[in-house]
């Protein structure tokens, strides 16, 4: 009976640790994508210096909101979906506005394709306030307030987000960091 405990156990941690990898891996892919180098040639070099998207205020997600949610007592398994959505919902409204030709256009494309599988592995229950979020980013785009962003830094608080987010669990190296040393 023990053994049967213990071996169910095993199986069960190696699962987990199969998951986690899995989603480590995405992350990093993800991780490279968002490096300051494309990010700055794609939405910065290949946009207009003064090009805006009007978004909603819920989805300029940057570390500070995370923070506050943390202290309302959200987990960061919620917090990862929520970076999921908002940043899949942003990527999608940048590549609304490129022509297909547009040389960002293969970039977001991509972006979108790991956000796709990043949110694979996603939870099902959420808190009140993860729901009262979300219920907001889906009501029409003409209501709420509004907030006129750069694409980029739509893009750089993605990238810090997912830094604070996954830095631990994925042993993520920021590049930033590295020269500060």
């Amino acid at each position: 009976m023990q053994r049967g405990i213990l071996l169910f156990l095993c199986i069960l941690a190696l699962g987990r640790t199969a998951v986690i990898y899995k989603r480590c891996q995405v992350t990093r892919a993800l991780n490279d994508k968002l490096l300051y180098d494309k990010r700055l040639t794609y939405l910065g070099d290949y946009f207009p210096k003064d090009y805006k998207m009007i978004v909603r205020y819920e989805e300029v997600l940057r570390c500070q909101n995370i923070t506050s949610l943390i202290n309302q007592g959200i987990t960061v398994e919620e917090l990862r979906y929520l970076w999921g959505i908002v940043n899949e919902d942003i990527l999608i409204k940048i590549k609304e506005v490129l022509p297909d030709r547009h040389p960002s256009f293969g970039y977001i494309t991509e972006l979108l394709k790991i956000f796709k599988e990043l949110l694979l592995d996603t939870i099902t229950h959420q808190t009140e306030i993860i729901q009262d979020i979300m219920e907001r980013l889906r009501k029409p785009d003409d209501t709420g307030p509004r907030k006129s962003v750069r694409p980029k830094a739509l893009l750089d608080n993605c990238f810090r987000v997912l830094y604070a987010l996954y830095e631990e669990e994925c042993n993520l190296c920021n590049p930033s960091r590295l020269m500060a040393l």
